[in-house]
């Protein structure tokens, strides 16, 4: 599936990528972002990993163990959809050298941002990695969460004609539920459907 860069995308991140000094931490790191391209779905992390050049390096890359299981996940559907890579908190926390988690303003800093991608690379489904991604932007729009499904029957929530589903973090069952991989992997594909089907009404609008 060919790639589709929209005309613009590049000068609509400028901001972030070499102006925003809202919270600081681009002192320790500077934004990471994946290949800008309009993708159907979006995997949503918490923040950077501290990576050896910003430039050359994704968000949720498959050098990580997150990020090559989320590469596992996505790869039989590579050529039928589209996925964007990013972050809730686009630089690097850090705390005496070593990687914290953000804190509230932090993020709050840096909302502005994931709803630029989201405006610009206009995804069909947006994956919110974790309790604390979860919490956060469904918090942002007025909604109410349950607790995660135990069997990864994940309950997803509309807003302005996007569907975000909270889900958990790759890194949790790689460490806690790696018993439970294949159902994990399989639950969450069977929830790409959605953006398949949109996909292919698109295309047959376009023809």
């Amino acid at each position: 599936m060919a790639v589709k860069y929209s005309p613009g995308l590049t000068q609509s991140i400028i901001p972030c990528r070499k102006k925003c000094k809202d919270c600081g931490l681009y002192l320790n790191q500077l934004p990471l972002f994946d290949n800008y391209k309009q993708s159907q779905i979006f995997w949503l992390g918490l923040s950077a990993v501290q990576v050896a050049d910003v430039k050359t390096s994704k968000p949720l890359s498959s050098e990580t163990a997150s990020g090559k299981l989320i590469s596992t996940i996505e790869e039989p559907y590579l050529h039928q959809l589209q996925f964007y890579k990013t972050n809730l908190v686009k630089c690097l926390p850090l705390k005496n050298e070593k990687i914290r988690y953000p804190i509230q303003n932090e993020m709050e800093k840096c909302f502005p941002n994931l709803e630029s991608e989201i405006k610009e690379l206009k995804p069909t489904l947006v994956f919110l990695l974790g309790n604390q991604v979860s919490n956060f932007i469904a918090k942002k729009y007025s909604i109410k969460l349950g607790t995660l499904s135990k069997n990864f029957k994940y309950k997803s929530f509309l807003v302005d004609g996007i569907t975000f589903i909270p889900i958990h973090h790759p890194s949790y069952i790689l460490v806690y539920k790696r018993k439970c991989l294949k159902k994990y992997i399989s639950q969450i594909q069977s929830l790409f459907s959605v953006a398949v089907i949109k996909s292919s009404l698109k295309k047959k609008r376009v023809a």
